[in-house]
């Protein structure tokens, strides 16, 4: 007999072990990411379907406010539950059916599911009842690499990356890392080289009171870490680990960008090497480099650089497969399509 029902703080343990051991979910399912769903506006509504008592899948929901008192629910990178299982078709339609029971009940007009899940993975037949929607949020694809030893690993990289891993520590730079969330100095200084980075890029500036917030709870939990690269003193790169389980994802990251004349130091190569060599120490299996510009785009996307890096460090592309719509209010969902449609979709901001 299972039970869908929304997850109390008693449930925290058991989501986040089966999160854990899912290969279908990430950090936007993480317990502590809630708390950065809700600076962003968009509270997180928490749901379990259990059986004989154990918790076997898991859906967060972020709520979106329309008008007139209605919502929209948005799952990122969710439903998480064990998609290869016997009976993974059956508790994806449990699920479904607690979101619709639930959601009218909180007048929702549709449930917005973007599962974890490859485009040519087999299971995917098991979303057919519900209505594709070709306007993903998160970005669509990403590239994987496998955590093996330093010598494999190392050998999978192209000869570029390999060159200037190793360059950069000729060149003296050395990685360290920070693990105390009560200090905000280490986010803080992450942020300022993302904002750099974000200005030569052209991207939107995110606030810090964002990276803040995912900073002491993810590192609180101890699934969170931040390495620097420096030369002396000088810090020259940063980025965010999080580690889920066997997985880990490449989070927050920014660089400075050499003075004319000043001789490269390669810092952001070095740093994703020792940030992959941490992952594994920390039992992950797989890194999630998370997110590269979709494939045959060229240098005018805005991604086509921070493609061709996180390219060099090997791995294979995954495209993900996309996401389906749980309608509850059908007229207002025709409604908000067409107006969505009209105004020229543009998706939102991913993580």
């Amino acid at each position: 007999m299972s039970k869908f029902r929304p997850a109390t703080h008693d449930d925290e343990a058991a989501w986040q072990a089966l999160l854990g051991r899912s290969q279908a979910g990430d950090f936007l399912h993480d317990w502590a990411w809630a708390e950065v769903a809700a600076f962003d506006g968009q509270p997180q509504r928490r749901f379990v379907l259990e059986e004989e008592g154990e918790i076997v899948t898991l859906v967060a929901a972020q709520e979106r406010r329309l008008p007139v008192g209605r919502t929209f629910w948005y799952v990122p990178h969710g439903p998480v539950l064990d998609y290869a299982a016997p009976r993974a078709g059956e508790r994806l339609r449990a699920a479904t059916i607690g979101l619709r029971e639930l959601g009218r009940a909180s007048r929702a007009i549709a449930v917005k599911l973007e599962p974890r899940m490859a485009a040519e993975a087999p299971e995917l037949s098991l979303f057919a009842r519900l209505r594709s929607d070709p306007r993903p949020i998160q970005v669509g694809q990403t590239r994987l690499v496998d955590l093996t030893d330093d010598e494999t690993l190392m050998a999978s990289f192209d000869k570029d990356t390999r060159y200037a891993v190793r360059r950069s520590q000729r060149e003296g730079v050395e990685v360290r890392v920070l693990t105390d969330a009560s200090d905000s100095g280490p986010i803080d200084a992450l942020h300022a080289l993302v904002l750099e980075t974000q200005r030569r890029a052209g991207f939107v500036k995110p606030p810090l009171e964002r990276y803040r917030i995912a900073w002491r709870g993810l590192a609180g939990a101890s699934r969170a870490f931040i390495l620097e690269a420096r030369r002396g003193e000088v810090l020259l790169a940063s980025g965010m680990l999080v580690v889920e389980g066997g997985r880990s994802f490449y989070l927050f990251s920014g660089s400075r960008r050499e003075e004319p004349g000043e001789p490269k130091h390669y810092a952001s190569y070095l740093l994703q090497w020792e940030m992959m060599r941490l992952a594994r120490e920390l039992g992950s299996r797989v890194h999630d480099l998370w997110g590269v510009a979709p494939a045959g785009a060229g240098p005018e996307h805005a991604w086509h650089g921070v493609g061709l890096f996180k390219k060099g460090f090997g791995g294979r592309e995954v495209r993900w497969a996309g996401t389906w719509n749980l309608v509850i209010d059908p007229a207002l969902y025709r409604l908000r399509s067409a107006i969505a449609m009209a105004r020229g979709f543009i998706p939102g901001r991913s993580r």
